[in-house]
């Protein structure tokens, strides 16, 4: 597994969405001519954050990579025939502050119409793909990594502190993976995924294994997933982290809502954390859209039993298919004794109960 960022950087959240590429046609000659296309893509997003308590301190930071991953990539797949196809993405993330090198995100694979699609290289776990990417959808376009959980709950023994401890902000990506996700039947689609340790004499030491489910109909989406992982990337070794957890969408009119529930245990400590959340994405103008999130989250009595409220707001406009421009607001309030609050993906704790992030962005897609 590879975070593939240092400090306050993003890792290859979104990854697979949103790509505005440019088709090159690129062929081996003869009769791959007409089967085979490579694809470039990119995404670059940058803007200002205010952290009302960053360490004791008030931050003001120029910050990359929220909204989006800021990366580009080269995308292909070819026809073998059948309904089977064979293809590849690789992308390069990086700092569009600093032009910092964040690394390569690869995978390849096999995909059949009747089959399913068969998936290697470094992968996110269901916990972000059902939970986040199925779930949300389409007010992915709106919905900061702010908006997923971090909080108090250190105790929970991972490698970075509370960040994204349930998985559903795709924080962690996890090398030497493999895996399967099912054709669409009546509406279900089911996924699983494996991650090798790759330590020899200890088949299942670092490993991760990884579960999903989703279904679709009409204006509902539900969606259902469960990961426990070894990886000493992400907790202490010989530890595991187990997540679980289930949630919607909703059509109503021109919105979007949703709801989720998750559960995270250190089995090893005997920490946990329970999260609730709901929100939306609701039209404003034809280009103006405006989100808004709740969570409540509660740590069981290993954990100190610390409690984090948190409440977001989000305005986003679209020049055009391709640039966005976006303000964002998120206010956290921790409790319980010694309860420090941190807003997911600042990376910076608060000194105090609570903590206020404010930011204004723009990302554009090529």
């Amino acid at each position: 597994m590879n975070r593939q960022c240092d400090g306050r950087a993003r890792p290859r959240r979104w990854s697979m969405l949103c790509r505005v590429g440019i088709p090159l046609g690129l062929c081996l000659g003869g009769n791959a001519a007409s089967a085979q296309q490579v694809t470039l893509y990119g995404t670059m997003d940058t803007g200002f954050t205010y952290i009302s308590n960053s360490g004791g301190s008030k931050l003001i930071e120029m910050q990359p990579n929220i909204m989006w991953k800021s990366a580009f990539g080269m995308r292909g797949s070819e026809d073998l025939g059948g309904g089977t196809k064979a293809f590849f993405d690789v992308s390069k993330t990086f700092n569009t502050s600093t032009g910092a090198d964040y690394g390569f995100g690869p995978s390849m694979g096999l995909s059949d119409d009747r089959w399913g699609t068969l998936t290697m290289g470094q992968l996110n776990d269901f916990m972000f793909l059902s939970l986040t990417v199925q779930r949300w959808g389409p007010e992915l376009y709106s919905m900061p990594p702010y908006n997923t959980s971090a909080g108090p709950f250190t105790s929970l023994g991972l490698s970075s502190g509370s960040t994204d401890f349930n998985g559903t902000a795709g924080w962690y990506v996890f090398n030497n993976a493999v895996s399967y996700r099912s054709p669409t039947i009546d509406g279900f689609t089911v996924g699983a995924m494996y991650a090798f340790g790759n330590v020899a004499g200890h088949v299942g030491r670092g490993d991760t294994q990884s579960y999903g489910v989703d279904y679709s109909i009409g204006p509902v989406q539900l969606d259902a997933a469960y990961t426990l992982s070894r990886s000493t990337d992400m907790v202490e070794n010989g530890a595991a982290l187990r997540n679980w957890g289930f949630g919607g969408r909703l059509a109503v009119g021109g919105a979007w809502l949703d709801a989720l529930y998750t559960n995270t245990r250190n089995t090893s400590l005997g920490t946990g954390v329970q999260v609730v959340s709901a929100g939306g994405q609701f039209p404003v103008t034809r280009n103006t859209v405006m989100s808004l999130n709740y969570h409540y989250d509660w740590a069981n009595a290993a954990a100190d039993s610390y409690h984090a409220h948190q409440i977001s707001a989000g305005l986003f406009y679209g020049f055009s298919r391709r640039t966005d421009v976006y303000a964002t607001v998120t206010f956290q309030r921790a409790s319980g004794n010694g309860a420090t609050a941190m807003v997911d993906y600042t990376m910076a704790r608060s000194s105090t109960a609570s903590q206020t992030v404010a930011r204004i962005g723009i990302t554009h897609r090529f």
